[in-house]
Parts: C-alpha cells; structure tokens; sequence
C-alpha cells in the first residue's frame, strides 16, 4: 500500500509530536511512524511520569500505595492523551520501524509513505556501560525504573546527573535505600553548588547514601543482589542498578542508503536542523546538539516554521530555561558562576522565607539568586524551591532581549508573589566577586 503526504517524520516523541501538531495547524498532511509508544523519553518513559510521581510527593496528595496502585493506568492514559491528540488534528500514525528507502519514501510494514519532506525525530536510548551490561532485569534504564513495578528494598543509581538525582529523589520518597555513585566530585555537575547544596542536603536527610569522586568499572548478580566494583575496589550493593550515564542515536533504518552525513553519536546538521540531504531533517536527541525535552520541542516547531515559510532557525542555547526537577527543584536561564570564572559580576540572593510570600506560606526552604555584569546587564537567573520549574520559563523572551537591572526594577511584579523574590535579589546584589 501506498500513501502519499506532505511530511513523514520518523519518530513520535516530543519533537515530532510537535513538529506534526504545528505542520498541521497549517493544513500540511503529516504521518508519524512510531516503533514503540507514543510520547518517546520526555513523555512516555521519563520526564512527564517522573515529575508526576514527584508532585505527588510535592502536593502531599496521598500515601504511597494510593500513588503505586494508579500508576500503571496513569502511564496508560499518557498513550492515549498522545494518540488521541493527533488523532483530533488528523496525524495519522503508523506503528512499526520506518525505513528510509530513498529521500521521499519511507517504508513502514507493508506500507510505502511517499512526501515531500522527511524529519528523522527517532532520539537515543540508553545502553550499557563496560563491565555493566544493562540486563533490563537487574540492571535496569529509566524506562524499566519508571514503570514502579516490584519495587526494591535497595537501589543503586549510576550517575548522580540530573536524571540519576530526580530518581533517587523520587525512589527514596517510595521509602528505598538508595545509593547515587558520581564519578566526579559534586552531584549535578553542570549546576553551581550552591544550587545543588539543597538538593544533596534533603537526599542524605532522606538516607540517601551519596557517593562521590569513584566510578564503577563492575557489576555483578549475586544472592539475588546486585554488587557493584568502584575504582578503589570497594563494593556497592543494591537489589537493582540503575544505570543513567550513555546513550546511543537511534539511526534509522536505511540510512546508509542515504547520502546523509552522520557520526557515531549523531546525525549532523546544518544551522536550519538540515541534513546534507536537501529535504531531510534531525530534530531532538538524534542530531545531539543538546539532550533536553524543551530543546527538541522548540527545534520541532522551528522546523515546521521552516518548512511552512522558509523561514531560517534561530536558537540561543546560551539562554536556555533548564529545571531540575528533584526535592526541592531547581530551574533558572542563563550562565551561573562556574561559566564565569575569570570574568568580573555580582551576585544578589533573596530567600523565599523572607519575602512576604513566602512568610504567608510558611516557606522554609528555597531562593533566588541574580547574577549580572559590571553594566547591571542580568547574566543568570536562578531558583531553588518547591515548584520553581513553574516560575522560570517565561522569563525566557525577556532575558533574550538583554535584560538589565533597570528593566527589572521599573517593571511591575504582583504583589504579594513569590517573583517579587527575583526583584529583591536584585536590590541585595553584592560588591562583585
């Protein structure tokens, strides 16, 4: 069978989903070919199911058995928002491996998709590491450990990143010995450590054993037990290891037959997410610019702008909002201190606590800090708290307008809110540093 359309994207996580979502807005007939489930990593068996888990925790909403007893229609009923929103907007989606046979068709089962263009959205997915072969069993990924079935009375996280610290978050709220093992010297590398400090503090305050500056070169089953071999030859041990360190490009199938430059880790692409094939492009994961659910929905949208009105792809990674979204969280934009050594700023903090917001809610926990150049421009911006991912991203068009100090003291914040907190880190900015 044959089927012809405008656009074939390979892939149905949230970069093709929101690729096909815009293309059909403005009436592009769209397919999605999908190997496995709907949603990928960010929606599916990650990040939407772990932050859920984690509000629960967050929210107070229940003990946990009620949250266990759910959870698998919980993950059910993600399929099915997934599939039932592309299916209102007329996506039609194929299940099954595409294969690239030439730069217009894609073969999918029996069926042949002819179009004019194709965006290969197929991200990565975990494998093991040397002497640690992921058994999916014993030695599990994030989609074994997101399904919350059979859960362990101990857990080994390999990686204390941001997703081996939001499992850990969530696994030692389920009541779990966990044990994180980060090869270098602090948790969350990549985020300043003051920032990081409460995060660490509530994980070892929950019993979380953290352990820092060793690798794991070993892993073995014994006595129904996982036992793990650090550099210095001593032993970790747990029920299961959860392994977060790799990942791998899922490549389609056919891609060699292609004339589509691409290395061992990704797909390369030129400024506009092209490939060196004129009517194919990588978004998300697959292209390996950068890992993040926000940056794959954003370069899907571009796309199809691209697609629709030529227009060219403009990103600013440097301002990219991130969270981490653990007990408490984190989030913010921009550089932080360890980006700036070297160079002349100024930081200001603010607690939550101390803000008339924050006094109303009994925070205890939580702040702002502020960072700018010695011409008051506003370099980074950045929030530990309860549900401060919430507070963050629109922030975004602002900061990418060169934000100073004077725009944020002569604009208008509600009062009393918990962003008046980013205003009076501003009048607290220190001497320099």
């Amino acid at each position: 069978m044959a089927r012809e359309y405008d656009v074939v994207i390979l892939g149905g996580g949230v970069a093709g989903y929101y690729c096909a979502k815009a293309l059909r807005k403005e009436g592009k007939s769209v397919a999605i070919i999908e190997r496995d489930s709907l949603g990928g990593t960010a929606i599916r068996w990650g990040a939407v199911p772990v932050k859920r888990a984690l509000d629960f925790f967050k929210e107070n909403k229940g003990n946990i058995d009620e949250l266990l007893n759910r959870w698998q229609d919980d993950l059910a009923e993600l399929g099915r928002r997934t599939k039932s929103s592309l299916s209102s907007i007329r996506v039609d989606v194929y299940y099954g491996e595409g294969e690239l046979v030439d730069s217009h068709a894609v073969k999918v089962g029996g069926s042949i998709l002819t179009s004019g263009y194709i965006i290969i959205a197929t991200g990565t997915e975990a494998i093991s590491i040397d002497g640690i072969p992921v058994d999916r069993e014993w030695i599990i990924t994030h989609r074994e450990a997101v399904e919350l079935k059979d859960i362990p009375k101990s857990l080994v996280i390999l990686g204390g990143n941001v997703e081996g610290i939001e499992f850990a978050s969530l696994y030692s709220q389920l009541g779990v010995n966990v044990t994180v093992i980060e090869k270098e010297n602090s948790i969350l590398p990549g985020y300043d450590g003051d920032l990081a400090y409460p995060i660490e503090k509530k994980l070892m305050d929950k019993g979380v054993k953290i352990v820092k500056g060793k690798s794991a070169i070993k892993a073995y089953v014994e006595n129904s037990n996982v036992k793990v071999i650090l550099d210095d030859e001593s032993i970790m041990e747990g029920e299961k290891v959860l392994v977060t360190l790799l990942r791998k490009p899922n490549f389609p199938k056919g891609i060699e037959r292609l004339n589509i430059r691409y290395s061992e880790s990704k797909i390369l692409v030129d400024s506009n997410l092209k490939t060196s094939v004129d009517n194919i492009f990588a978004i998300g994961d697959i292209n390996g610019i950068m890992g993040l659910g926000n940056v794959a929905i954003n370069q899907g949208l571009q796309v199809a702008e691209y697609i629709l009105n030529g227009r060219n792809i403009s990103m600013n990674y440097e301002s990219l909002p991130r969270a981490v979204f653990t007990l408490p969280e984190i989030a913010g934009i921009g550089r932080q201190e360890e980006d700036l050594r070297g160079v002349s700023y100024k930081v200001g903090y603010c607690n939550f606590k101390d803000t008339w917001r924050g006094w109303s809610r009994d925070l205890d926990e939580g702040f702002v800090k502020v960072i700018v150049d010695e011409g008051q421009n506003v370099l980074g911006i950045w929030m530990v708290g309860n549900m401060v991912s919430e507070y963050i991203g629109m922030i975004s068009p602002l900061f990418n307008n060169n934000l100073t100090l004077d725009h944020i003291k002569s604009n208008l914040i509600i009062h009393p809110t918990l962003t008046e907190s980013i205003l009076e880190a501003v009048l607290n900015i220190n001497n320099g540093r």
